[in-house]
């Protein structure tokens, strides 16, 4: 606290009006620095509502993105049954196709190898009936 000289007409002049001075100049450096840091605040806060935008606008952003990306696995996840699904309906009709094509060949082997066996009896019996006929040939004397 500041104490003044005490002159016979009360405190002096001169002291009172330079303290004066010094407290009007601190009031108008606090009422200076107060503007500016009254404008600071307004122009941190109009920055802070902008940041607060741009985050509810990143957050929707990312949140879309995620239901885009699950929306695109669950796609990936059906195309993939898809395919696996058709994957096995064509290898079944393959197994089933080369099920046919081999009963097939084996009824083709089978029915060969009875005309091999009709035609290796056919061979044997003219075979057979041709020894005959040179046997009986030999009974008959060419000669005479």
């Amino acid at each position: 606290m500041k104490r003044f000289t005490i002159t016979h007409e009360g405190y002096n002049i001169e002291e009172v009006n330079r303290f004066i001075d010094v407290v009007i100049k601190r009031l108008e450096k606090l009422n200076n620095d107060n503007s500016l840091l009254q404008m600071k605040i307004s122009s941190l806060e109009e920055e802070l509502k902008k940041e607060k935008v741009s985050e509810a606008k990143v957050s929707e952003a990312i949140l879309a993105a995620q239901q885009t990306s699950d929306r695109i696995k669950s796609l990936a996840r059906e195309e993939a049954n898809m395919i696996v699904e058709e994957a096995r309906n064509n290898a079944n009709s393959i197994i089933h196709e080369a099920l046919l094509n081999a009963e097939k060949t084996e009824h083709e082997a089978m029915i060969l190898k009875k005309n091999i066996t009709v035609y290796k009896n056919r061979v044997k019996n003219i075979i057979k009936s041709q020894l005959e006929i040179a046997d009986d040939l030999d009974k008959y004397d060419l000669d005479k």
